[in-house]
């Protein structure tokens, strides 16, 4: 039996799990908000052509296109679609599909659907295999992250360390991945360079500043080559599309001024007309029913002659976006292929950095294996660079914090010297 004040005190506790429970689950179920370098994915119901990625940029504004340029930082997708569906409802769009051909849209608001389609990602530096960017998945702890980013890498190992086969066959094994790193660096970036100064002839990498085969480097480069030919069919296909869309379009410009000035000669000679027929009403000449019909005609000319204006200025404002969006194309794929010649050329860095420390301790032990002692335990301090509320913060964490989209993290490794034999 509990008295109770002990049924009390064990309810209020079954209480609290409960509510710390619900809390946590929460937690890992609720989404961040939208920051900069998160991408969002918009699609309209039943418009599936329509449907398009856009990007987080680093003032937190979201450029949607004909939809428009809006404020997402701090915003969950729920708000900013709610925002976009707000400012889009009753809102005509013209559009051209894959054909060249226009179609007007009148948008009600609710088609339109905004869900995350990628988060910022997260950034690895320090004493590990890779460092660089790491894809943010939700829940993902500290500890994952350095296994993705190839696991720790120790770099306060002695010169003198006596090493054991199994050593040193490790070290073989990292020498070569840190090899085909470095190659495949150099090819990336042979690559990236070729399509920024649309040079196809440019020399790929030369067998002699490798650590790879010369068949395991000629397997890169067909592969990179093969890479960058899908990639200039799909860009040769974008380009042809917006020449077509604004071959289009100034066709259609000339065509509207034409019929404007036509329209602008038949309504001045309606004018003129109704001039006449009021002149000769006044002297009595002609019928008032003449002058009403006469009037009509005039009414007529003009209004048809203000919708071929609204269409031409439509038109050539469609012509000016296709012109814009093109130039953005092209500004995209340069900075993409920049950044990726800049990851590239870390990787490099990186590899060739990995390539002398290993290269060191293979030649130290060349010529003795022995059983002394050997690093048997690697641990590792975890600072994690987060910006909150524009400031940012530093903080001391382990291996199952988890991680939030866009954080940073330096790797220190701690090495503990065990004295344990390796043989018996």
């Amino acid at each position: 039996m509990f008295g109770p004040v002990g049924f009390l005190s064990k309810l209020f506790r079954a209480c609290a799990f409960i509510v710390l429970g619900l809390f946590f689950a929460n937690a890992a179920e609720a989404d961040f908000d939208l920051e900069p370098g998160d991408q969002v994915r918009v699609s309209l119901t039943g418009l599936d052509d329509l449907s398009f990625d856009a990007t987080i940029d680093a003032h937190g504004d979201v450029n949607l296109k004909w939809l428009g340029q809006f404020e997402a930082q701090g915003l969950s997708t729920e708000r900013l679609e709610q925002l976009v569906r707000q400012d889009a409802a009753g809102k005509i769009v013209k559009q051209y599909d894959l054909n060249g051909e226009i179609y007007i849209i009148q948008l009600a608001g609710d088609e339109i659907e905004i869900a995350r389609n990628g988060y910022r990602p997260i950034i690895i530096g320090g004493d590990v295999a890779r460092t660089g960017q790491i894809d943010f998945r939700p829940a993902i702890t500290v500890r994952e992250a350095v296994a993705l980013a190839g696991g720790v890498r120790s770099m306060l190992l002695a010169d003198d360390v006596t090493i054991d086969p199994i050593q040193l066959l490790r070290w073989q094994t990292a020498y070569g991945q840190a090899a085909l790193q470095h190659a495949q660096g150099l090819v990336q970036s042979w690559r990236s360079s070729t399509e920024l100064a649309q040079d196809m002839d440019l020399e790929p990498p030369a067998p002699e500043v490798v650590s790879v085969s010369p068949k395991v480097l000629a397997e890169l480069i067909s592969e990179q080559i093969k890479i960058r030919g899908i990639r200039q069919q799909n860009e040769t296909g974008e380009r042809g599309f917006f020449e077509d869309a604004k071959r289009q379009a100034a066709e259609r410009v000339r065509i509207l001024e034409e019929q404007i000035s036509e329209l602008a000669k038949a309504l001045k000679a309606d004018e003129e007309e109704e001039a006449r027929v009021v002149s000769l009403v006044n002297k009595g000449l002609a019928a008032g029913s003449r002058l009403a019909d006469t009037r009509r005609t005039t009414v007529l000319s003009a209004t048809r002659l203000l919708e071929v204006e609204e269409d031409l200025a439509g038109t050539s404002l469609i012509l000016t976006r296709l012109n814009r969006d093109q130039e953005q194309f092209e500004q995209e794929r340069t900075l993409w292929l920049l950044q990726e010649r800049r990851d590239a050329s870390l990787s490099v860095r990186d590899a060739k950095h990995q390539l002398d420390t290993i290269s060191k301790y293979l030649a130290g032990a060349s010529n003795e294996i022995g059983t002394e002692s050997l690093i048997t335990d690697i641990d590792y301090t975890v600072t994690i660079f987060r910006v909150k509320d524009g400031q940012l913060q530093q903080l001391v964490a382990d291996k199952l914090t988890q991680l939030r989209p866009g954080d940073s993290l330096e790797i220190s490794v701690q090495e503990v010297t065990d004295d344990v034999p390796l043989t018996e």
